[in-house]
């Protein structure tokens, strides 16, 4: 009885991990089809993009286009700033000469480059709301720029691939 006991819980939980694992690989198939798609949607330019998503009336826009050209600028010079970062790591690397005091610097300056990005993105958020933007529309921009961001971030030149263990 005992060891068809045991049985039956090693057969569940064998069952149970590869349902596991299929959802797993289901839910990665979603995720690469998302970016995939939000790549596609954003191709003919991310002004367009934007502007379709939100579906600004004439008044929003009036509000909302200097604000979020205020935000691609900042944006901008962050991204400038982790391309350099990159640059600098490739430098070092081909020379052979980065060391794990390099690898420190390197995470903790691209760390506050996230924190700096996430902060931009809060900010505008309000100085959206304030402006009188609609809060869904504000909060459905700052999702999108959050999604366009993971996007850059998985198609930066420079950025570590995925190894297989």
């Amino acid at each position: 009885m005992t060891r068809s006991l045991t049985s039956l819980a090693l057969a569940a939980a064998l069952a149970l991990a590869g349902t596991a694992q299929a959802q797993d690989a289901a839910a990665d198939q979603r995720a690469v089809a998302r970016a995939q798609a939000l790549q596609q949607a954003v191709a003919p330019g991310k002004q367009i993009f934007i502007s379709r998503q939100l579906a600004l009336t004439p008044e929003e826009a009036a509000t909302f286009w200097p604000l979020y050209d205020a935000h691609q600028s900042a944006l901008a010079d962050l991204l400038e700033r982790r391309a350099e970062l990159l640059r600098e790591r490739a430098e070092k690397m081909a020379a052979n000469d980065f060391d794990d005091g390099d690898r420190a610097d390197l995470a903790e300056d691209l760390l506050a480059l996230d924190t700096d990005e996430a902060e931009l993105i809060e900010a505008t958020f309000g100085r959206l709301n304030r402006a009188g933007m609609p809060v869904e529309k504000a909060a459905r921009y700052a999702q999108l720029e959050n999604d366009l961001r993971a996007l850059r971030h998985l198609g930066l030149e420079g950025a570590t691939d995925y190894v297989s263990q």
